[in-house]
Formats: structure tokens, C-alpha cells, sequence
């Protein structure tokens, strides 16, 4: 965005705020209603006041301060509200005693400001924080409320899952634990090409016995 287009924007910006805004003196110049409230103009270094500038800056939300005090530099108007002296609950800093530390630290040195004293403050309710605050407590208890149900869900499953380990473990005592058994009928007999074997027989052909001897190797060399 080029500059030209920024003054354009902050331009109509500063048009509405003035149309919002309705600003009109009283019996004296120094008397001055914003918005149908009085203000007294009680201060007015190197003439700073303009109602035009003071309509565009002018916000409800300085409606609760005991003075208004507004400050020109590089030809744009700032707002600062303050509370009269001894409000309890409000620090120093924010009462109008400390003016002149304002003005020393904060605006430019021999900078152009005036003072307006609010004749009739009022507390002011800040509609817009509520009302954006108001989603977050209803994402917060939706949020709470999908959690807790995730964690009985979890609380189920888990007790679902103990059940059916309790049940296959009873299952797996049950059954019957099957050894394997090595056949080794097939299994060759070892040095059998080392042995020499013969068959003696003794008695009658129906009742024959059969005896097999093993020669051993100093026989066969002999």
C-alpha cells in the first residue's frame, strides 16, 4: 500500500470520527459539550485547541476521565485522559498532578496542548471486550467439554481392553500345552560303515535264535 493510499484511508477515517462526533460551545468559549456532556477548557497553550481535530481523536471511552489533555505534534492531535487528585485505587501517574511529568516525558518539548475538565465523568462499560470475551468462555467450555468426553472414552476403552486381556489370558490356561515329540526312527545310525556284523543261529528251525555279533577292526586286519 503507497502512501497516497494511506492518506486516502486515514483521511475518510478522519471525516467519520468527526461526523460521529458532535462538539458545540457554550455560554462562553471555554465551555464545551462533547456529545451533549459539559467540559471547561481550562487550559489552552499556544492556541492547541481545535474543535475539528478534538471531533476526529474524541473516543466514549475518555468519558470516565476527571481531564482530557491533548497534545500536538507534526500536526496530529493525541488524547490523554487523567483522574483528579487523591482517586483512591488510581496510581499518581494518572492523575492530573502529574501533568508536567507528562508533558516533559512524553510530548515534545514547548509542544502546543490544552487541558478540558470533565464536568460530568462517568464509569464507562466497555462493550466491545465483553462481547469478544463472551466466544472465548464458550470455546473454552466446548474445548472442556470435548476433552472430557474424550477422556471417558479413553476411561472406556481401557477398561474394555483389561476385560478381553483378563479373558484370553483364562483361555490361554485352559488349554493344554501340547509338547513336540521327535520321531527318529529315520535318523541314520552313526558309523554303520565302520561295523562288521554277523548272524549266529542256535536251536530247531521253529524255535531259532538270533544273536548278532560286531567284529571289531583288529579281527578285520587280521
Amino acid at each position: 500500500m503507497n502512501r497516497e493510499r494511506m492518506k486516502e484511508l486515514a483521511d475518510a477515517q478522519f471525516i467519520e470520527r468527526q461526523a460521529s462526533t458532535a462538539i458545540t460551545t457554550g455560554e462562553t468559549a471555554a465551555d464545551i459539550f462533547i456529545n451533549e456532556r459539559p467540559y471547561r477548557l481550562v487550559k489552552n497553550y499556544r492556541e492547541a485547541y481545535d474543535q475539528q481535530k478534538l471531533a476526529a481523536r474524541f473516543s466514549d471511552f475518555l468519558e470516565k476521565y476527571d481531564y482530557l489533555v491533548g497534545d500536538i505534534a507534526a500536526d496530529q492531535l493525541r488524547l490523554q485522559g487523567f483522574y483528579k487528585d487523591g482517586t483512591k485505587g488510581i496510581a499518581r501517574s494518572q492523575q492530573i498532578a502529574a501533568l508536567q511529568d507528562f508533558l516533559y516525558e512524553q510530548a515534545n518539548f514547548g509542544a502546543p496542548f490544552f487541558v478540558l475538565e470533565n464536568l460530568a465523568p462517568h464509569e464507562v462499560v466497555e462493550v466491545e471486550e465483553k462481547a469478544a470475551s463472551k466466544p472465548k468462555r464458550r470455546r473454552r467450555q466446548h474445548k472442556n467439554g470435548v476433552n472430557k468426553a474424550k477422556q471417558s472414552n479413553n476411561k472406556a476403552n481401557n477398561s474394555n481392553n483389561k476385560s478381553q486381556n483378563h479373558r484370553d489370558n483364562k483361555k490361554r490356561k485352559k488349554t493344554p500345552v501340547i509338547k513336540e515329540k521327535v520321531n527318529t526312527a529315520h535318523q541314520p545310525e552313526k558309523h554303520v560303515g565302520k561295523r562288521s556284523n554277523s548272524v549266529a543261529t542256535s536251536g530247531s528251525k521253529k524255535h531259532r535264535h538270533f544273536q548278532v555279533r560286531e567284529r571289531s577292526k583288529n579281527t578285520e586286519k587280521e
